[in-house]
C-alpha cells in the first residue's frame, strides 16, 4: 500500500582492515576504509579512512577524514579533516580543511566554494569549481 523510502544507513559501507578490494567504490551513504583500496572512493556521505587503510585512487566526499595513507586526489565538499596519522601524496580540493599536528601532506591544496546546486553531485567539474583566490580578485 505504501511504499516506504529507501534512505541508506548512516555507515552503510565497510571495508574490514584485513580486506584488500580492487575497483571503485561508489556510495549514497558513507563509507569506512579500515583495510586497502586500490580504486576511487565516491560517497555522497562522509568518507572515513582509518589509521589501517591505505587507498591508491581518488576520494570524493562530503566530508572526509583521514588517518591512513592515501597516494591519490581528494575532493571533499565539506571538511576535510588531516590526522594525526595521515600520510597524503596527491592534490587535494576542499571547501574546509583542519589538519593535526604530525599529518603528512604532499601536493597542492586549492579552497573551492561549493554552490547549492553543486553540492548534490559529488563528481568534480573544473568549469564549474570557483576558486576563493581568483574570484577574491575579481571583484
Amino acid at each position: 500500500m505504501f511504499k516506504q523510502k529507501n534512505t541508506p544507513l548512516a555507515m552503510d559501507t565497510v571495508l574490514g582492515e584485513f580486506t584488500t578490494f580492487t575497483g571503485n567504490i561508489e556510495s549514497e551513504g558513507s563509507v569506512k576504509i579500515l583495510g586497502k583500496v586500490e580504486g576511487d572512493i565516491k560517497a555522497s556521505g562522509e568518507v572515513y579512512i582509518e589509521p589501517t587503510a591505505a587507498v591508491t585512487g581518488n576520494i570524493y566526499g562530503s566530508n572526509v577524514y583521514i588517518s591512513g595513507y592515501i597516494k591519490g586526489n581528494i575532493l571533499s565538499k565539506g571538511i576535510l579533516h588531516i590526522m594525526t596519522q595521515a600520510k597524503i601524496y596527491g592534490d587535494i580540493e576542499v571547501n574546509s580543511i583542519v589538519t593535526d599536528e604530525g599529518a603528512i601532506f604532499q601536493g597542492n591544496c586549492r579552497m573551492i566554494e561549493v554552490s547549492t546546486e553543486e553540492s548534490t553531485d559529488i563528481t568534480p567539474r573544473k568549469s564549474k569549481i570557483k576558486s576563493r583566490r581568483n574570484s577574491s580578485d575579481s571583484d
